[in-house]
This record gives structure tokens, C-alpha cells and sequence, in this order.
């Protein structure tokens, strides 16, 4: 982390910066935004890219509702946007909010962001966006990447069993072994698709490659 401390630093230019933070799901995108956020000087502000999801009502009207993940269902020209609006001098932008419990935009909520010092986004398309300034993709062995993929997910339908207003409370009463094939199904469907088609092939743009070892620890910092 050090080393990409120091070298966002000489990038840095005393008055707005932005970070692109991508990799394949569950690699642990917004754990480490968000601890090098802390990590930095500067005032910084971490952004998902899922707050730029098409609404689930359109990914359906559009028949894009099974690649929901990929860059076409995403809204990349508003998030470009943002990026547009605060390097010309706006000191603070109204975006969507995408919320984990509806798995959806919400239909009201917005949230405001002031202009930082420092804006991390974070997300598997981070690296599909054009005026980044300086472009981090974080890797592990696939392996690891799925049974941290799984871990999570059970663990987050397990939060939901009582909650039924969760997309997850469909699931928190199926045979575990029944659910933990149907996660991988999905991943096989869908993430492994996404990873090898979009987000593996943004890897070639990053100026920093960032490795975990099966603990999810910082195995090794490449900067190109």
C-alpha cells in the first residue's frame, strides 16, 4: 500500500484526482477503496460504480437483466459525467443510489457528493471509464476469488433470513448444499463470463496491479 501511496502522491496535481479501482467480483474492490482512502492525505471520497446500474425495470425492458454486472447495463456516460462536472469546478453532484437490500437503484434516494481531493471508484467497470486518472486493477488466483465469492454470499443470505423485505430471503431456507450449487451456477453464468469477455481484458489499461494471497492480504504491488 505504501508504494501506492507514494506514487498517487507525485500524480497527484494540488486539486482533483480520480481513481479507478476494478477487478473480478468478491476480489475485495470497495474493502480496499476504502483502505486507501484512509491511507492517503488528501480528502477522499469512494464511490461504487453500482450507484450507475441501469434500474433491474430497465436491464428487464432491455433484455440485459442476466448480464446485469456487465459494462452495457451500466449508465457509464452519467458516471463520466460526474468526472466531467467536478474537473470543471462543480463543488458538488446529485448521483443514484444502489442499495444491496432491493438489489436495485432506488426508486427515490440520491445521494450528494461534494467535490473532493480525491475521488476512488470503485467496481468491476472502473477500468472501462475514459477519464480516470490513475487505474488500479486487483487480482488473486481464481480459486481463491470464488471461495471468497461463495463465503460472502452465504454469509450476507444468512444476515436476510429475517428480513423479508431482502431479494436474499428467498433463499435462506434452501438446503445449503442446494444453495451453495446455485451460487456457483450463477458464477459460471454469469461472473466467469463477465471476468473473461470485460473485466480480465481491462486489466491490460491499469497503471497498478495489486495481488492478494489466499488470505486477502497485499501479496504484491506492480506499478507499471
Amino acid at each position: 500500500m505504501d508504494e501506492l501511496v507514494q506514487k498517487i502522491n507525485q500524480e497527484f496535481n494540488d486539486d482533483f484526482m480520480t481513481i479507478a479501482v476494478a477487478g473480478p467480483v468478491s476480489v475485495g474492490k470497495s474493502t480496499f477503496a476504502n483502505k486507501l482512502a484512509s491511507a492517503l492525505t488528501q480528502q477522499v471520497t469512494v464511490i461504487s460504480t453500482d450507484d450507475f446500474l441501469m434500474p433491474n425495470s430497465m436491464l428487464m425492458t432491455k433484455n440485459l437483466f442476466n448480464q446485469k454486472g456487465f459494462p452495457q447495463t451500466y449508465d457509464l456516460e452519467k458516471l463520466e459525467q460526474v468526472m466531467t462536472r467536478f474537473k470543471s469546478g462543480e463543488l458538488s453532484v446529485q448521483i443514484p443510489c444502489y442499495t444491496q437490500e432491493l438489489a436495485d437503484i432506488h426508486p427515490k434516494k440520491k445521494q450528494t457528493i461534494k467535490k473532493p481531493e480525491i475521488l476512488i471508484i470503485e467496481g468491476v467497470v472502473a477500468l472501462q471509464l475514459q477519464q480516470t486518472d490513475f487505474k488500479i486493477y486487483l487480482d488473486a488466483s481464481l480459486i481463491d476469488i470464488k471461495a471468497w465469492y461463495l463465503t460472502r454470499t452465504l454469509a450476507m443470505t444468512a444476515l436476510s433470513k429475517n428480513d423479508p423485505k431482502s431479494w436474499r430471503y428467498q433463499y435462506t431456507r434452501m438446503p445449503i448444499v442446494e444453495f451453495s450449487n446455485l451460487v456457483m451456477k450463477i458464477w459460471d453464468e454469469t461472473n466467469q463470463v463477465n471476468l473473461d469477455r470485460y473485466i480480465l481484458p481491462s486489466k491490460q489499461r491499469a497503471d497498478a496491479l495489486v495481488m492478494f494471497d489466499e488470505n486477502h492480504d497485499i501479496k504484491q504491488v506492480t506499478i507499471k
